[in-house]
């Protein structure tokens, strides 16, 4: 180490002399090798170090650039997401605009989601304008642009408590798609919906992946042809060699449920509120 900060002290002398000598001295010692090749030393070090600062410059403003860049590519992909979030919202209010069509001689009610319940993960809360509380009823029929999503168990001035349909308390009849002579009873199982005495004779062509529409029962409990769930298996009964039991998986997703509509017959304008 000491002989290598003697060498370096060396080339510098060197270096030096000729601006500290008198001129015919310095300019003797610029032709000596040592002097000269000392002289070139020196600058190719001082290039050298000139040369890495312009590349860490060049370098920091690249990644100056580069963090501008993906700044922009953030924004960029979430204004996607909430334009894809708007669209889907928009085809969304516009199935359920349908659905109000569908059933105009009702009193169609607006409303979203405020929570689900920290005790019961099928039961939530809706909110809705306190104006539609003299329409409401207990088992009014909730729905989304999918299809069933629960019946209303309990309902305030402006809110209510909305059973899912795959709660282990639902129960509701129900019909295959196109096919109103085939019945069966829909029940809850806390994920997805049991079916229940199927006939045999309505899986010719196979049901699986066909549409249970609700089946009228009476106007404060149900309305018809609502879409509840897809069938997804079947299974021979044991107890009865003329049915099929079986799943059905529900059209709405948890998930993604925003908006939605109460269904209640005007009949029940006179029906006093809930505490």
């Amino acid at each position: 180490m000491l002989k290598k900060r003697l060498f370096i002290l060396s080339l510098a002398l060197l270096a030096a002399a000729p601006f500290l000598l008198p001129s015919a001295a310095s300019e003797w010692l610029r032709r000596l090798a040592p002097v000269r090749d000392a002289r070139i030393a020196v600058a190719e070090r001082l290039s050298g170090a000139a040369r890495t600062f312009s590349i860490l410059r060049d370098l920091r403003s690249v990644g100056e650039r580069n963090l501008a860049l993906e700044e922009e590519n953030a924004r960029l992909r979430l204004q996607l997401v909430l334009n894809d979030g708007i669209k889907r919202e928009n085809e969304e209010l516009s199935k359920l605009l349908k659905i109000k069509d569908t059933y105009s001689r009702y009193a169609i009610i607006p409303a979203r989601i405020l929570h689900y319940s920290a005790v019961n993960p099928n039961r939530i809360t809706i909110h809705f304008d306190e104006q539609y509380a003299k329409h409401l009823a207990q088992n009014a029929p909730a729905v989304s642009s999918m299809g069933l999503v629960g019946l209303v168990k309990s309902f305030g001035r402006n809110h209510a408590e909305v059973e899912l349909i795959t709660s282990r308390n639902f129960s509701l009849p129900a019909v295959l798609e196109s096919r109103e002579e085939c019945t069966a009873i829909l029940r809850g199982n806390g994920q997805t919906l049991s079916i229940q005495f199927l006939e045999k004779v309505c899986n010719t062509p196979p049901a699986t992946g066909r549409k249970m529409l609700s089946a009228n029962l009476s106007e404060n409990y149900s309305l018809p042809y609502i879409p509840i769930g897809v069938i997804g298996t079947l299974d021979d009964d044991e107890t009865n060699i003329l049915f099929y039991r079986g799943e059905a998986v529900p059209l709405f997703k948890k998930g993604k449920l925003n908006h939605l509509f109460i269904i209640a017959g005007g009949s029940f304008a006179d029906e006093k509120l809930h505490p």
